[in-house]
């Protein structure tokens, strides 16, 4: 991942652009949390909230692959399919844990 050419597209200098994923990063933690407890409990609603919030800030960063599996969870949780989700989750923790290595 170019942290560099991200910033660059958002005007950013890379250790300004850097602090925001680090941001990024742990407010999306409680997100997934509050998504894998809302699976356990059939809950769509609270997916859905959770979905949206880490969809709309990794688009604001231009992670784009991220944002795209977050809009995945939450069209599904809207529409109330919640069957299939659990990997849909592990898809999007992965992409999270990629950025995350390449956070220094």
């Amino acid at each position: 991942m170019n942290f560099n050419e991200l910033a660059a597209n958002l005007g950013l200098e890379e250790e300004e652009y850097r602090e925001l994923i680090d941001l990024f990063i742990s407010s999306s933690a409680e997100d997934l949390q509050k998504i894998a407890d809302g699976l356990a409990a059939g809950e769509a609603e609270q997916i859905m909230r959770a979905a949206h919030t880490v969809k709309g800030a990794s688009a604001n960063l231009g992670l784009v692959d991220v944002s795209a599996a977050a809009k995945v969870i939450e069209m599904r949780a809207m529409n109330h399919q919640l069957d299939g989700l659990v990997r849909a989750l592990e898809t999007l923790q992965n992409q999270i844990k990629r950025i995350s290595g390449g956070v220094s």
